[in-house]
């Protein structure tokens, strides 16, 4: 969704953009192209290797570019040597990349054997799948597959994993799918490896915490007009960008049943998407994995 992200995002070819979530590039390409040469370009991206393999790659933009391996929720504290320390526009695409997806040694595909990962950063001591899988007790197994992967046999699946693991270690991607696999029949069984991988990789990063921090950061370092643009892939994501950007387009968010209003909250955000957008079949037909994508933009409102 390239084009739209663009389309939506760009409200001064001169401006300056930050790509919260680099990757390979795709997006920062994307807007190089639809920017005049003024304008500033950066990024994160908490994979180190992403971030020197798209600074080779994006050697040759016109605008000034800046990449910096760090996570996005310590955008504040990075940006301190930034030109600019605020933006026309930021963008949140909380997708994996083909890159990382097609690598069978970070472990975030069920379909390839590898080391059962899933860090974005492995350099850093976060405990990996395997940790997880391995040491977590059968009410937090129960817990990460319910919440972060909506699994309805949530209770079922973690039970299976605790019982094998008496047997011999999860180490690897091959030996979770193994385990699934051997008790789940092969109409469900996609969809319940897709979950489970899914909730392992949620709780790995802390995806979900580090949107919540990260969004209320973005409206401060965002100009009057500026825009948000957030793509997520799955209802945990998208649920919480909504909420979010409902909650900051109203001037007042108390209680229905309070007789007048106590908070003085200030309305920071005007949704421009009121439905999330989503792929077109072209798109879908092109990239399969784009098909679960949901965009969603808001623009800072002038004080």
């Amino acid at each position: 969704m390239a084009g739209e992200v663009v389309r939506l995002l760009v409200t001064d070819p001169e401006g300056a953009y930050l790509d919260l979530t680099a990757g390979a590039g795709g997006h920062l390409k994307a807007l190089s192209t639809n920017l005049k040469s003024s304008a500033r370009l950066y990024g994160f991206d908490r994979d180190p290797v992403a971030v020197e393999r798209t600074t080779r790659e994006l050697q040759s933009f016109e605008q000034t570019l800046q990449l910096v391996a760090s996570s996005y929720v310590d955008v504040l504290d990075e940006m301190v040597s930034f030109e600019d320390q605020l933006f026309d526009g930021i963008l949140l695409d909380l997708g994996l990349s083909s890159i990382q997806l097609d690598d069978p040694e970070r472990g975030f595909a069920f379909r390839l054997d590898g080391p059962l990962d899933m860090r974005f950063d492995r350099s850093s001591d976060n405990m990996t799948a395997a940790d997880l899988v391995n040491n977590s007790t059968l009410e937090e197994l129960t817990y990460y597959f319910r919440t972060y992967g909506e699994e309805r046999q949530a209770p079922r699946m973690a039970r299976l994993i605790v019982t094998e693991r008496q047997k011999k270690m999860i180490r690897t991607t091959s030996d979770l799918v193994d385990i699934i696999s051997a008790h789940v029949p092969p109409p469900y069984r996609t969809k319940t490896l897709v979950r489970l991988f899914q909730s392992l990789r949620i709780a790995v990063n802390h995806e979900l915490e580090m949107l919540e921090n990260v969004l209320p950061k973005l409206i401060s370092i965002l100009k009057g007009g500026g825009r948000i643009a957030v793509l997520t892939y799955h209802s945990l994501e998208d649920r919480i960008v909504k909420q979010f950007f409902v909650r900051e387009s109203q001037n007042c968010i108390c209680s229905s049943e309070l007789p007048a209003c106590v908070c003085n909250h200030l309305a920071s955000l005007a949704r421009i998407t009121k439905r999330p957008l989503v792929p077109t079949s072209e798109e879908i037909a092109s990239n399969p994995r784009a098909r679960s994508a949901k965009l969603r933009v808001a623009e800072r409102v002038a004080t």
